[in-house]
């Protein structure tokens, strides 16, 4: 006889049906995400489809191994929902326009996700359904009981009562089926469930033998062509919770390292998933594995590896990690590209945006990698002057936006001509900039005015001049004369018309400028096309910057203002009350940025209309908080409408603020010395103008929060000066 469960009150299996129903045709649940829960070990697939039964017009998804933007797909297709290219952003106003309500029902949404341990499941529950029930639609979702949102309507949960369980087989127990639960993927090929055993027992197990097992058991396991599979993955699940403690984390270790020392045998011009069984196994499952076995930063290290995992798989097993997934990393680069839309469909194209990432700031030895992993790839990067997804360092910014570009020949070398747009004193201006072909590097100053300097035009040449002597163009219009207009920016991620220049294409936007070499035969006009995912954002990842780049510094004002517009300050203009030593030998030595108006700060080291440099301030504001600070204070600039200065005797910058309406900008010493807050505003300027170039994705809403957060790495109370924020938050 079956044994009892725990006596868990809930709704009898018969009743379940019946009872979702009615809540439906009481109305009114659009937009309502419902759940049937089941406890562990109960499989209520069946109730589920039951219920489906009982509900006219709905439909049934089955989430087991799909990915949340998978289940959501397969619903939105189901429903009807056109998802074409030129079709799938208006979802949401689809489902709103339904004369009646429709019902969508989840099953096992507990096992979403390629791999046992996904967070595709949280994803899925959190964050995906809530997002797709709106409108007409409304959803149920069958999860287990720690996969239910804490804070649900209670109305809206539907306890399935414990029913009696079988007794497991004997064979259950064996070391081949309990290593066969600590597999990642549920499709297992044998030559991995014989290293799954390996790693539980500590001894070799052949092929042969678990194939023989897999015979003599059908009841519990399901032996296919592509490898072995549970036939009830409630035992699997059971079987995981059951095992030791110390046991995973020991076969995942012999499982990474295994898959590790044979991935040369798995090198597929498409990818691993493309070598057989054994290589889709690794593709999917190996990431998780590592995450397990305490070895994903080593793993993720390793770009011939990494250039054979789906992004998906990147992104997964980061955040079954941490919520937050640390910068610089193929896992980050994976969430940024993510949130703008570039989720490419083919490994070899994702393998090729692994290689430009990392390439763009600097960690060549994973770029070689990547190269080197035996993935075909499209296209390589020649050379990459922009600021990419999820980049944050001023180095990014260097190249400026690009409006258009064009071919031309500069002393005799193919060269590119760039039309850009920069703000100087809150005005926006435009300007040419000429860069070498095969480099990248700029060859000349920029030309701000409408005629080409005459010094320059001896060196300047339409592509196909047959010579020297071949007349050379006067005005900046004539380069873009023939340019074609710019593709949408919502689109492309650097959406100037892609320019054809001997070997390599180069694109050009907002975020500068890169050029790539194509493969033979392959056309690359389509790169960089965005699709943001129907399931919107993944999860929140750090930053990324200049491998090689030193800790933020006031140098860096250098790529943000230019060499010529910081201001050293000449000794005779130092005031005498200005005593702390330090400041007065930065002032000296290294001086200001001459800085117009960023966020709405202003700093003037020669001064403005209203004041000479370090003019002091007659005294603090009547009727303002007092500040510690003693004074003289100094001016060095304006701030949000309100003073900017120094303390003379302990060098801390300060902003005075207008009046007592203001408190909310306290006078706290926006940094305790010049020199901190010199690299605080490189951080705030090197925010703002990223932002600004960002259009409306994913990582526009994070960036205040970096900012921030690097402010306070360089001074904890500086970073908290309520102004940083405010202008960050609400500019």
């Amino acid at each position: 006889m079956p044994e009892p469960t725990t006596d868990t009150p809930g709704i009898p299996e018969e009743e379940i049906a019946g009872r979702v129903g009615a809540w439906w045709r009481a109305g009114g649940r659009g937009g309502q995400v419902a759940f049937l829960v089941a406890a562990d070990g109960h499989d209520a697939s069946a109730v589920m489809r039951e219920t489906h039964e009982h509900v006219p017009g709905s439909v049934v998804v089955d989430a087991t191994g799909l990915t949340a933007e998978q289940v959501m797909q397969q619903a939105l297709k189901a429903l009807g929902v056109d998802l074409s290219a030129d079709k799938r952003d208006d979802w949401r106003f689809a489902l709103g326009s339904w004369p009646e309500e429709r019902l969508l029902l989840v099953v096992n949404a507990h096992r979403a996700g390629p791999t046992r341990r996904s967070y595709e499941p949280e994803r899925l529950v959190t964050q995906t359904l809530p997002w797709l029930a709106r409108g007409q639609l409304a959803v149920v979702a069958h999860v287990v009981p720690e996969l239910l949102p804490a804070r649900v309507d209670p109305r809206a949960v539907f306890r399935l009562s414990a029913t009696a369980i079988e007794p497991r087989p004997a064979a259950t127990a064996s070391v081949a089926v309990r290593a066969l639960a600590l597999a990642e993927p549920r499709l297992v090929p044998l030559p991995v469930w014989a290293q799954l055993v390996a790693g539980l027992s500590g001894e070799a197990a052949s092929e042969d033998e678990l194939t023989a097992f897999a015979r003599e058991e059908p009841g519990i396991v399901r032996l296919g062509p592509l490898g072995v599979s549970f036939v009830d993955e409630n035992l699997a699940e059971t079987l995981r919770r059951e095992i030791d403690s110390a046991e995973p984390s020991r076969v995942h270790r012999h499982v990474v390292a295994w898959l590790m020392d044979s991935a040369p045998g798995f090198r597929h011009p498409e990818g691993w998933a493309r070598h057989g069984a054994v290589g889709l196994y690794a593709a999917t499952g190996l990431a998780m594995h590592a995450v397990q076995a305490g070895m994903y930063d080593e793993v993720l290290q390793d770009g011939r590896v990494i250039a054979n995992l789906p992004q998906t798989a990147l992104m997964d097993a980061a955040r079954s990690i941490t919520f937050l997934i640390p910068g610089n990393t193929a896992a980050a680069d994976a969430l940024h590209l993510w949130g703008w839309g570039v989720t490419p469909q083919h490994q070899t194209e994702w393998a090729a945006w692994l290689h430009l990432m990392a390439f763009s700031r600097g960690d060549h030895a994973f770029a070689s990698g990547v190269a080197s992993s035996g993935v075909a790839l499209p296209w390589r990067v020649k050379w990459a002057h922009w600021r990419p997804p999820g980049g944050y360092h001023a180095r990014f910014l260097r190249a400026g936006k690009f409006a258009a570009t064009a071919e031309v020949r500069w002393r005799g070398r193919a060269a590119i001509a760039g039309l850009q747009r920069r703000t100087e004193d809150g005005e926006q201006q435009s300007y040419v900039s000429i860069r070498d072909a095969e480099t990248g590097d700029r060859v000349a100053e920029p030309w701000e005015n409408a005629e080409i300097p005459e010094e320059n035009r001896a060196d300047l040449a339409w592509p196909d001049s047959p010579g020297d002597d071949s007349a050379s163009p006067e005005r900046v219009q004539e380069l873009f004369a023939s340019s074609s207009p710019r593709r949408r920016d919502s689109a492309f991620v650097l959406p100037c018309e892609p320019l054809a220049v001997h070997e390599v294409v180069v694109f050009g936007g907002d975020l500068g400028l890169i050029a790539l070499q194509p493969a033979r035969g392959v056309d690359i006009s389509d790169f960089g096309a965005r699709q943001q995912p129907l399931s919107d954002s993944y999860a929140d990842a750090g930053l990324s910057s200049p491998l090689d780049a030193p800790a933020p510094g006031r140098e860096d004002l250098i790529d943000l203002f230019g060499e010529d517009d910081i201001f050293p300050i000449e000794a005779e203009d130092l005031p005498d009350g200005l005593t702390h030593g330090a400041t007065r030998e930065l002032l000296l030595e290294f001086g200001l940025p001459y800085m117009w108006d960023e966020g709405g700060m202003g700093i003037f080291p020669c001064g403005d209309w209203e004041s000479d440099v370090l003019d002091e301030l007659p005294c603090w504001p009547e009727g303002i908080e007092p500040v510690a600070e003693t004074g003289p204070f100094f001016q060095i600039g304006k701030w949000m409408g309100a003073k900017l200065v120094i303390d003379g005797p302990t060098g801390h910058i300060l902003r005075v603020p207008t009046g007592p309406d203001e408190e909310y900008l306290a006078a706290l010493p926006a940094a305790h010395s010049l020199d901190n807050f010199l690299t605080m505003v490189v951080l705030w300027v090197t925010g703002l103008r990223t932002r600004s170039i960002l259009p409306p994705v994913a990582e526009r809403g994070q960036l205040p929060y970096w900012v921030l957060g690097e402010l306070e790495d360089v001074e904890e109370q500086g970073g908290n000066q309520p102004a940083w924020a405010y202008v960050l938050h609400n500019e």
